[in-house]
């Protein structure tokens, strides 16, 4: 990441510092406009094992999956579920689904050259997002089923659900994985394109 002596710069800074501002002929009282040329770094990501299209296919089915099996469970009428406490972890773990969401969405329509801030953006939202939610996904599901045996009220179908709980956190790990297998590749800037290798 970029960053003026040592710490890290704002959004805005680092736009500017990404994009170079020139002025072009136009049509106006001025004779000219000011637009801004990209002159930061490309990035690409390379999958050792095959193609990075299959890869993105793999992530987005898992997110996918996920969502259905953590929806599925989350609607059952089950004493799991009437934890206050567990609920509210539940509902907290929207939050970094979002962001994993949002990221998985920008990796999978992402071209094969994005720009440096663009691609740590995709980067941190899946990282983070990612083992936010299960640590949440999974400590709701421990303390639904802890308050369950506690009160007496677990049964068959509370086990069932904590391991669909349990399952749906798995598969962010898993996402979480894929995704960090990929090697990240770094390009210079030849003209507002991606240039040659770093």
């Amino acid at each position: 990441m970029s960053a003026m002596d040592g710490k890290r710069q704002s959004y805005r800074d680092r736009y500017f510092s990404d994009n170079e501002a020139v002025r072009v002929a136009a049509n106006n009282w001025k004779g000219y406009k000011v637009i801004y040329r990209y002159v930061g770094l490309w990035k690409s990501w390379e999958c050792p094992s095959g193609g990075i299209k299959q890869r993105k296919l793999l992530v987005g089915a898992a997110e996918l999956a996920s969502i259905c099996l953590y929806m599925l469970c989350a609607a059952a009428d089950a004493p799991i579920n009437r934890v206050r406490v567990a609920s509210g972890l539940g509902i907290l773990s929207i939050i970094p689904w979002l962001l994993e969401i949002s990221g998985i969405i920008r990796f999978a329509l992402a071209k094969e050259y994005v720009k440096e801030m663009s691609m740590d953006e995709i980067d941190r939202s899946i990282r983070y997002g990612c083992f936010l939610r299960a640590a949440l996904v999974v400590l709701s599901g421990l303390v639904g089923m802890g308050n369950c045996f506690s009160s007496g009220t677990a049964n068959g179908q509370d086990v069932l659900l904590l391991a669909g709980i349990l399952a749906s956190a798995l598969l962010s790990f898993v996402i979480w994985r894929l995704y960090g297998k990929l090697l990240i590749n770094t390009y210079r800037n030849a003209n507002g394109s991606p240039g040659s290798k770093i």
